[in-house]
């Protein structure tokens, strides 16, 4: 698993994020919306992601639906035992606005904090709002106070 390590006793305080999908491309764009604010680690499969159990637990983990050697789906109810306390924001390829399919339904069953599209219509500030609001999330069910923003 790949990592940006905390150079700074400043970074201590921030937030860690787990990005597992096996497109490098979108790996590197969230890597580039993240990083300033945010502790960013990642997994390429699901096999990866499974080596993750072994580091550091990550508050959020945006985590593709469909990776070359799992489900996201399958991959949901492994994490959320692994790591009660982190949120899972489900990334799909499905545009927004196009139904609700069934997997929709068994990401919310399953744990997932939200979905957000990685199409044409991939909001930067949506999905940005919604890791802010699962960080939140994570952190209150371990007790935590967030850190101020940008710390």
């Amino acid at each position: 698993m790949a990592s940006s390590a905390a150079a700074s006793s400043g970074q201590a305080a921030k937030g860690r994020i787990l990005i597992v999908d096996d497109e490098e491309g979108i790996r590197e764009l969230l890597k580039a919306l993240l990083l300033d604010h945010y502790l960013v680690s990642e997994a390429d499969s699901g096999a990866t992601l499974r080596q993750a159990f072994a580091c550091d637990r990550p508050d959020v983990v945006l985590l593709d639906l469909k990776l070359p050697d799992a489900n996201g789906l399958a991959l949901l109810p492994v994490i959320k035992q692994q790591w009660p306390t982190t949120e899972v924001i489900i990334l799909t390829g499905q545009p927004d606005g196009h139904g609700v399919p069934s997997w929709a339904a068994e990401a919310a069953r399953g744990g997932a904090f939200s979905l957000v599209s990685k199409s044409a219509e991939f909001d930067c500030q949506k999905l940005l709002d919604g890791i802010s609001l699962a960080m939140l999330r994570s952190l209150q069910a371990r007790g935590e106070r967030a850190p101020p923003p940008g710390a």
